[in-house]
């Protein structure tokens, strides 16, 4: 039977496998992919990149591989809600990343529903929308669309609250990005946060999550991504999918907490042995030992050939 080729385009934060961008880049050429999502370039955050030092420092060697963006992985909207100094920062930023935007042809600069909140989410609402409001200003008629990233500890971290920001807000230039595991460390169950906001979402970061709400190989978790990635081809989704693993603690720290896990067994360091029981699961699934080194590099392979896998897979079944 024919299978369905779908329009899934896979992009990735690869300053995740290193900060190096010659790095970065020769891990999407090995994948055979031309999509980055920029995040930390060379050691500074792509937020703190004028448009001049981009085109001098960076876009030569984008050129070079061919490599494109498929979003701007900035942190807009990651601070205070109540912090003006910030913000008039982030709105001088935000001007630059739209001219490296539309420089690299890309569409889409994530944010956030800012953090710093006062506890009482009715209260702080209207300032939410009025500072979403200030960027939106400034990415005007730009072609540019802010990409709202669901994430714990900002206004917007459950589906509901997404959706009503978005509503509110109600601008072409103002769309949603959906990160399962960022909703299952909100505790959030992730199928029912999918159903609700499928039809309005066009960018899908590919985190999983473990119940504990420790990061895992995508397939291992709870994300729901094997369901997800099915119902998505068989939509015809036609859109980004950005590996955004965060298993570098696995990567960094695993032979660690394996030691000390064994200092703190049984005894009320729940963290520490919850990361470690974590840990042992990801060697038990991909036949490490427990001691045994893991490259961040590594990582992000089980993270792209995971998700590989589970696209083809939707796509046969389609």
């Amino acid at each position: 039977e024919e299978s369905i080729m779908s329009n899934i385009k896979i992009s990735g934060f690869y300053d995740e496998v290193s900060g190096d961008l010659k790095m970065q880049l020769d891990t999407i050429k090995d994948y055979g992919e031309s999509y980055l999502c920029p995040r930390k370039i060379n050691g500074k955050n792509i937020a703190d990149y004028t448009l001049e030092e981009f085109q001098r420092e960076v876009k030569p060697m984008l050129d070079e591989y061919g490599v494109k963006f498929s979003s701007i992985g900035s942190p807009i909207g990651k601070i205070g809600l109540y912090d003006e100094e910030k913000y008039a920062a982030q709105c001088k930023k935000l001007q630059e990343l739209v001219k490296i935007c539309q420089l690299m042809d890309c569409k889409y600069i994530r944010m956030f529903s800012f953090r710093g909140l006062s506890g009482d989410y009715e209260k702080d609402f209207p300032t939410v929308v009025k500072k979403i409001r200030g960027f939106l200003d400034i990415v005007k008629d730009s072609g540019v669309v802010l990409l709202h990233e669901n994430e714990k500890r900002i206004w917007a971290d459950t589906p509901d609250r997404v959706l009503r920001l978005y509503n509110e807000i109600n601008d072409p230039q103002f769309a949603l990005c959906f990160d399962a595991s960022n909703y299952v460390q909100c505790g959030v169950d992730v199928p029912s946060a999918y159903q609700k906001l499928k039809d309005v979402t066009v960018y899908y970061h590919i985190k999983d999550c473990a119940k504990e709400k420790v990061e895992v190989p995508v397939g291992m978790g709870i994300g729901d991504y094997e369901n997800m990635i099915k119902d998505l081809v068989a939509r015809g989704y036609d859109g980004f999918m950005t590996l955004e693993p965060h298993t570098g603690k696995y990567a960094d720290n695993k032979a660690l907490f394996h030691r000390i896990g064994w200092l703190f067994f049984g005894i009320t360091f729940e963290h520490i042995n919850k990361w470690r029981k974590i840990f042992h699961d990801i060697d038990n699934v991909k036949g490490m030992g427990h001691t045994q080194k893991v490259s961040r590099r590594q990582m992000m392979d089980w993270q792209y050939y995971g998700l590989k896998e589970l696209i083809e897979k939707a796509e046969k079944e389609a």
